[in-house]
């Protein structure tokens, strides 16, 4: 089969868009961008597929290792931590599947793209497009042969947890869609042009690419895994899913988001590039109510970094302040004073204390962001532990503050951790147990950490796919649950809360922020 036929398979196999094409049916979305833009936002997305794709190997051994949990008897009924563990792994397993649809649906109208006319674009979204799709099939069908057939575990899977991101009959639809004729048609098809779109690939520049090597390779691990699973399960597998094929009309995305979301998902955060809910306006309102020590959670919607925890909430920061901040509100306080004075050289001001515990980190502290704002904030991010100012940190889709309620000692302790982590590299395995890499909410955790000189924050960790973590979300949930109480650890500062619909945020009250960890993570259409 030539190309052009190949190409109209797999047009013919895709659905209709939610919503009628413009009148001269040309791509939209990201394929408006130019040739040099475009690339960078599909290698950006290239590093993202890879980390679906580790995130979602780490999940099979889980898998392998709690293989006698998925085979018990349905008879006899789960254990409560026996849930909670089946729970996390599915939920961060429909995080890593569905992020690496996001990055599939971005790039899905390659096939109108003219080849010869725009060579680019054309090889770049059919690497992207399949390389996604083999990632799917691969682990989507390993994971539904693993579950396939148990009522009680089915059940459970499919009923709504909103505390881990999941919404109603996820499950169901999940199996639905990696178990359909007509993805797995893409596959083969797909596969095939593979082959013959090579000469384009060179010609587009993109075979000696960073990393587009690793995605050729791992389109053939992938499809090798998920054609050898459909051989040997498929009879079982389609059983169900059969007749499907002449009801379903939603092949293209692959999860219950809303229709009006499906259409432009993943493409909405090219179109708001630069441009989060959050104006900035608001952003130097809220500074003026910050103190050094605030701790915030933020989400920018339709991102695909800080994949793999569950729940609204993907991240955290700690909020430092400038110098001048730090000084008016450190070197009043006698019990901060008394403690400077027992240190070496007894210095006179806690900026002088960090300065020169860290000069290095100091000197950095004190420049200006690419915005030309000081830097108030540290975060972990991909980059590694990070100064930021609120340009990164706070003009997000959505951001709570949240205040400690400790001494102005704790906090100094806290700060004087943090400068300690800064430059350390992004922990992308979410391990607590090393201080070597941090994840953001790990920098907070570590930071506020409870010792013999230092009261700190009590704030537990929890089981995410047999590790003991802490997502962002679980700080709200916290400070939801001691609300009221005299022996709360947080008080209500801020919530920014986004409005897609709107196109911006609008400032909410305590009782938003309270309820807003039970969001599910993926339902952009919030309240």
């Amino acid at each position: 089969m030539t190309a052009a036929p190949l190409l109209l398979v797999w047009l013919t196999l895709a659905s209709t868009p939610p919503s009628p094409a413009p009148a001269d049916s040309s791509p939209r979305g990201i394929y408006s961008l130019d040739d040099d833009a475009f690339v960078a936002q599909a290698q950006r997305d290239l590093v993202a597929l890879e980390r679906n794709t580790q995130g979602l190997r780490r999940l099979q051994e889980e898998l392998k290792q709690a293989k006698d949990l998925y085979a018990q008897k349905q008879s006899v009924p789960y254990t409560p931590d026996q849930k909670q563990r089946l729970l996390t792994t599915w939920a961060t397993f429909f995080d890593y599947f569905l992020s690496t649809e996001v990055i599939r649906q971005r790039y899905w109208d390659f096939v109108k793209v003219p080849a010869l006319l725009q060579p680019k674009k054309h090889a770049w979204g059919f690497l992207l497009t399949h390389g996604a799709l083999t990632t799917e099939l691969a682990h989507g069908l390993t994971y539904a042969q693993l579950t396939n057939g148990r009522k009680q575990l089915e059940v459970l899977l499919d009923e709504p947890a909103p505390e881990f991101g999941l919404p109603p009959r996820a499950f169901a639809r999940f199996k639905d869609k990696v178990i359909h004729v007509a993805t797995t048609t893409q596959l083969y098809t797909g596969d095939t042009y593979k082959e013959q779109l090579r000469p384009l690939l060179v010609k587009a520049g993109a075979v000696d690419a960073p990393r587009v090597p690793w995605v050729l390779q791992e389109m053939k691990l992938n499809s090798e895994v998920a054609r050898g699973l459909l051989r040997k399960r498929g009879a079982t597998l389609f059983a169900k899913a059969a007749a499907d094929v002449t009801q379903d009309t939603a092949q293209r995305a692959f999860f219950p988001v809303q229709r009006s979301v499906a259409e432009w998902m993943g493409d909405t955060r090219v179109h708001r590039t630069g441009k989060p809910l959050i104006r900035r306006e608001q952003v130097d309102a809220l500074l003026q109510r910050m103190e050094p020590g605030d701790v915030m959670v933020a989400r920018q919607n339709w991102y695909l970094s800080n994949i793999g925890l569950p729940g609204f909430w993907p991240h955290a920061e700690l909020y430092v302040g400038t110098a001048p901040e730090l000084a008016r509100y450190f070197d009043t306080d006698a019990s901060v004073k008394a403690w400077l004075a027992t240190l070496p050289g007894a210095p006179a001001s806690f900026a002088g204390h960090l300065e020169r515990a860290f000069p290095e980190k100091w000197s950095a502290y004190l420049q200006k962001d690419p915005h030309g704002d000081a830097l108030r904030i540290i975060e972990s991010i991909s980059e590694g532990v990070s100064f930021t100012g609120p340009e990164h940190g706070m003009r997000v889709d959505y951001l709570g503050v949240m205040r400690p309620r400790l001494s102005r000692l704790d906090k100094a302790r806290a700060i004087l951790r943090a400068f300690g982590y800064q430059g350390r590299p992004y922990d992308f395995d979410f391990d607590f147990f090393s201080d070597q890499t941090l994840v953001c909410t790990e920098l907070v955790w570590k930071s506020y950490a409870p010792s013999q000189e230092m009261r700190g924050l009590n704030v537990p960790l929890v089981d995410v796919v047999g590790r003991r973590t802490l997502p962002a979300n679980e700080l709200v949930r916290l400070f939801d649950s001691e609300h009221g109480r005299e022996d709360r650890q947080f008080d209500f500062v801020a919530f920014l809360d986004g409005r897609e619909g709107e196109g911006l945020a609008k400032e909410a009250d305590e009782a938003a922020f309270r309820y807003s960890y039970r969001r599910a993570k993926w339902d952009i259409a919030q309240e």
